[in-house]
């Protein structure tokens, strides 16, 4: 069964922006506030008193700031809260070592509120396991795709996976444009989830948009057909190689998302 109900704590210095995304939760009928906190140094006693589900924090704080924060909690709390780590300004190094805290996620400031808890939603139900659970079980779907939730920055693999699909003429208004990125990002992180489209990844992506699995397969197909028509033949080339012949007709869907895991995969080593 879904549990869309959970709870936040807002770690903020800045009082309005605290206040602002409080009121926001409270409008909110499946969020509960927890409280809010202003200084790094009081957030370990609250959040073992409160034990929220996601701590919303700011990345500079009084005292002690994000990052100490977060490798406190981790040594003295016996449960692992999901952690968002908000900020307007940061350094390459700070967000690597964000990402590298297995439930610590970065989003930058400025960011609306309601975007924000969309996020953290996101984040709670693939944590708590609701999309493997709503695809049948499917753990290593569901894992890959909680992983994916991380790339967030300007180097991320998400953001490069979108900038190859734009270049191969995949329009972002189709459905099966967001279904595609996810699938990629996926094998990129699981290489073995090429064997279990159909009965993990199809799934999964299923559920988390509340669709049938044969509605994503579809939307993917058109957009597959659509790049295969639309993209450039030079760009084409140099992904799918000589694995497809464009005589021959469009990839398959595996073997298209498949061929663009894989040369992400290539490109990055």
């Amino acid at each position: 069964m879904r549990k869309d109900s959970y709870s936040v704590l807002i770690v903020d210095a800045d009082h309005e922006f605290a206040d602002t995304l409080g009121m926001h939760i409270i409008a909110r009928n499946n969020i509960t506030l927890c409280g809010k906190v202003y200084s790094g140094d009081a957030v370990l006693s609250v959040v073992k008193e409160k034990r929220p589900d996601v701590i919303v924090m700011d990345l500079t704080l009084p005292a002690l700031d994000g990052i100490s924060v977060i490798r406190m909690l981790q040594k003295d709390l016996p449960y692992k809260p999901i952690i968002v780590i908000t900020s307007a300004y940061s350094n390459d190094m700070q967000r690597y070592l964000i990402n590298d805290i297995p439930n610590a996620y970065f989003v930058r400031k400025p960011v609306s509120c309601e975007h924000l808890l969309d996020r953290t939603g996101e984040l709670y139900r693939a944590a708590s396991g609701f999309y493997a659970r709503a695809a049948g079980e499917n753990i290593e779907a569901e894992r890959a795709f909680y992983r994916i939730m991380k790339y967030n920055n300007e180097d991320s693999a998400f953001k490069r996976v979108t900038n190859l699909l734009h270049d191969l003429g995949v329009p972002a208004h189709l459905i099966g444009y967001g279904y595609l990125r996810d699938a990629v990002c996926m094998l990129i992180e699981n290489p073995m989830l090429v064997n279990c489209m159909t009965k993990e990844v199809y799934p999964a992506l299923a559920a988390k948009s509340g669709k049938s699995v044969a509605s994503v397969e579809k939307a993917i197909r058109t957009a597959v057909e659509v790049s295969w028509n639309r993209g450039k033949l030079e760009i084409l080339e140099e992904v799918f190689g000589f694995t497809v012949n464009l005589q021959k007709g469009k990839p398959t869907n595996t073997e298209y998302i498949a061929m663009l895991a894989d040369r992400y995969n290539v490109w990055m080593k």
